[in-house]
């Protein structure tokens, strides 16, 4: 089941961390949430698990630098053998004068996808050790917005099935990590509920005002 929020005084408020619209929480026990202005999922009732949202950030963490310097494909055309990885097609972008789109590549696939997942570590690992995340989590929740390496997934899956009929392909240890990457990364990212996320910060918040009271 899944329940829209509509605005609320008289509970205690709900902000949308895409488009900043507070909204009080759902009375409804289960399902999910949306956020009635942009539509972005705020969260859950789902208790927040910090030990296997540290496993799965740092599995993404591991996997990250083979995927994107290992060979993505093998191709052989007319004789002619080669091998693409996402490095070598930044380098690419950049010799052939296409550094505009060069830095977008790499920025949304080499550099903010493992700086995501080690804001989400060292957030995660903060937490549990009883901590608070500080400015670790505004960065996790920033680097969801340029991490995107679904879309080069999806685009060299595409791409790999349009070179089919022309070349002998080979799929690469790369592709398997970056497949790897991408669902690691998804489920990190389902299982780190906004919601979640808010409850036990607000937790933190209010064991830390009764400390000071005593």
């Amino acid at each position: 089941m899944s329940d829209s929020l509509s605005s609320s005084r008289a509970a205690p408020a709900l902000i949308c961390h895409d488009c900043a619209l507070r909204l009080a929480p759902p009375a409804a026990p289960r399902g999910h949430w949306f956020c009635p202005r942009c539509g972005a999922r705020l969260g859950s009732r789902h208790r927040l698990r910090t030990q296997a949202v540290l496993a799965l950030a740092a599995t993404a963490l591991v996997l990250w630098l083979p995927a994107v310097s290992l060979p993505l494909v093998y191709v052989d055309q007319f004789g002619v053998g080669g091998s693409v990885s996402i490095l070598s097609s930044v380098a690419a972008l950049f010799q052939e004068r296409h550094g505009l789109v060069a830095a977008v590549v790499f920025v949304t696939l080499v550099l903010m996808p493992p700086a995501q997942m080690l804001a989400l570590l060292m957030a995660m690992a903060r937490l549990r050790a009883g901590g608070r995340p500080g400015r670790w989590l505004w960065w996790y929740r920033q680097g969801r917005e340029w991490a995107m390496p679904e879309i080069f997934l999806l685009g060299a899956l595409i791409a790999t099935t349009e070179l089919g009929g022309n070349a002998s392909l080979r799929l690469g240890t790369g592709l398997f990590c970056l497949i790897g990457l991408v669902v690691t990364r998804w489920i990190a990212e389902g299982l780190a509920d906004p919601a979640a996320l808010d409850r036990l910060l607000e937790q933190r918040r209010r064991e830390a005002g009764d400390d000071g009271r005593h």
